[in-house]
């Protein structure tokens, strides 16, 4: 007769979680939304792939939680793997916010029959329920895969021990050469964010001109390059980053002050303060000049943006600069700001690299979070 084996269920559950804390998974998010629109979501390492003929995954969502209803009775979901950059997400999605107002942390799309995915995601895995086993407290979902969008690169956020963690060291070393607009105006911001969360990456920053920029990716001088579109960027690998408008900016009291906007062209009986020489904004103005059979009259030139406000301010000519930087100082120094007409006012700033595949990890991460920034 064999001796029945007494379970301590107390111990046993103790030890399974200790054990579980071993257990290295990647985080997700698993969306969907009902039949009318509502969104919903919740963070998730029970994921597994099931088979590959036909594509298809398991997941597991606990019977109480506000997606189990959605998901089951829509019957269609999407498995958003996330990346080192998207630890933000995590808390959102596991109760810090509730409802819809998760979904306002990241970027979200739906697709064409509603479903919710996350933008910049590792990859995306839409599916279909196709059966449903309920268990214990939860419900053990099979999904059958349907499409599936992927990202370059590959860096899983990994949850063990109880906390989150990046799949490869968060060290190494960028250089980066930038014009002087997108520097200014939108990389501040951008790399403060990355450099929060990578500490540990240094980063090297250098300003040229848009010409010498793509000169300094060609030559292996730095390893990303910022730039407004323009150049040539012959074998270079181009990703839109920004766009700005350049505006027109005068002192009070010039003929030109009181106009809301003002084509090019009537701009040119007055003289300028231009940037230093080869900047891409001065090019612009030079060829936009020849396209009119004028001449642009370029008074003198300086090298930053404060020293042209100052200049315009002054009185010593009118400026062309980018609308944010001629806002914030006509806030600061009370020059006036005016729109131009011209559609080459309006411009596209460009990240040019050799090749995101030749780039070093700390490369590939800075490259994967200002797409992120750029939307």
């Amino acid at each position: 007769m064999t001796t029945p084996v007494v379970v301590d269920i107390d111990q046993a559950t103790g030890d399974f979680k200790r054990a579980m804390r071993r257990l290295a998974s990647t985080v997700t998010i698993i969306s969907t939304a009902d039949v009318n629109g509502s969104r919903f979501g919740m963070t998730a390492t029970a994921v597994n792939s099931l088979t590959m003929d036909p594509p298809s995954l398991l997941i597991c969502a606990n019977q109480s939680a506000s997606i189990h209803d959605p998901l089951t009775i829509r019957g269609r979901f999407c498995v958003n793997v996330l990346t080192t950059e998207h630890e933000d997400l995590v808390a959102a999605f596991s109760g810090k916010l509730k409802g819809d107002a998760r979904f306002g942390v990241g970027t979200w799309c739906t697709d064409e029959s509603g479903i919710p995915y996350l933008e910049g995601a590792q990859c995306n895995l839409f599916c279909d329920v196709d059966s449903i086993v309920p268990f214990a407290t939860h419900s053990v979902i099979i999904g059958r895969v349907n499409a599936v969008r992927v990202e370059e690169g590959i860096s899983p956020l990994i949850y063990a021990d109880g906390k989150l963690s990046a799949t490869q060291a968060l060290t190494g070393h960028v250089r980066i050469t930038s014009n002087l607009s997108t520097l200014t105006q939108f990389l501040p911001e951008d790399l403060a964010s990355f450099l929060g969360k990578n500490p540990l990456i240094d980063v090297h920053l250098e300003e040229k001109v848009s010409t010498a920029v793509v000169s300094a990716v060609e030559e292996n001088a730095c390893d990303i390059g910022m730039i407004v579109s323009g150049p040539k960027v012959n074998k270079l690998e181009v990703i839109p980053y920004r766009k700005d408008r350049l505006v027109l900016t005068t002192r009070a009291g010039h003929p030109l002050a009181d106009k809301d906007s003002v084509a090019f062209a009537d701009t040119l009986e007055h003289n300028y303060v231009g940037l230093h020489t080869g900047s891409q904004i001065n090019l612009q103005m030079q060829r936009a000049a020849a396209e009119l059979d004028m001449s642009w009259k370029c008074r003198m030139q300086v090298a930053t943006y404060d020293a042209q406000a100052a200049m315009v301010q002054a009185g010593l000519g009118i400026g062309v600069l980018p609308e944010k930087m001629a806002n914030l100082y006509a806030k600061a120094v009370g020059i006036k700001v005016i729109r131009l007409e011209d559609e080459w006012a309006e411009r596209t700033h460009s990240i040019v690299i050799r090749s995101y595949d030749s780039l070093q990890i700390a490369g590939k991460r800075l490259i994967d979070h200002l797409r992120r920034c750029a939307g």
